[in-house]
């Protein structure tokens, strides 16, 4: 189906960080939308949107965070649904501490368990997510790794407990890319960018 025009334009959040990306989802429900709010103070945490019955909700954190940092990282969340759940992933460096959480929802994102950290060593973030067939999640990231990045992957179950966290690939973390991540068919998909020189667009399948 080719979409030839807009219906309906609406600003659902006047003030969030425009560089990064939004992440959008069906739920039995209706749309949950995933993306980094900006709040007074330059707290830029990840928050959530659903539409259903007609109409939009207000905007709520998925967790606070409060990451404070005077510009936009460029670097936001992946959503994930399947039915009424669904699970989000992000990045933050609140604190100080780099790293990639991801929560749980079983209400159609209206609510939200307690983060789990997924990542193993110094995130870069530029997370994606995938549901599987069991209500757990699959999440991949890009880390620290030696001198270079490394694409990373972890299957959380569906209580929250995190698996073995399995490297994909190493390069570098700019040539990387934004890698995704995807479930279809019984099967897990990752595909990401070349590195090093190399520009072919790399695929693997996870088991």
């Amino acid at each position: 189906m080719l979409f030839r025009s807009v219906v309906k334009e609406e600003s659902l959040d006047p003030d969030v960080c425009a560089c990064c990306p939004t992440a959008i989802v069906k739920t039995a429900k209706g749309l949950l939308v995933a993306y980094r709010d900006h709040t007074a103070g330059d707290i830029r945490d990840i928050a959530a949107i659903r539409f259903e019955n007609g109409k939009w909700t207000a905007s709520a954190n998925v967790f606070p965070d409060k990451w404070k940092i005077n510009a936009c990282p460029t670097n936001a969340a992946a959503v994930a649904a399947k039915a009424d759940r669904a699970a989000i992933s992000w990045y933050t460096a609140a604190a100080g501490n780099a790293k990639v959480e991801m929560v749980f929802s079983t209400d159609d994102g209206a609510t939200f368990t307690k983060p789990v950290t997924v990542s193993t060593a110094v995130a870069y973030g530029y997370t994606s997510i995938a549901l599987d067939d069991d209500g757990g999640a699959l999440v991949s990231w890009l880390e620290k790794g030696g001198t270079d990045a490394r694409i990373m992957v972890r299957k959380v179950d569906a209580n929250g407990t995190p698996g073995a966290a399995v490297q994909v690939a190493q390069g570098n973390r700019k040539s990387l890319g934004y890698p995704k991540i995807l479930r279809t068919g019984g099967e897990t998909w990752i595909t990401w960018a070349g590195s090093g020189g190399n520009d072919k667009v790399h695929t693997a399948r996870l088991k």
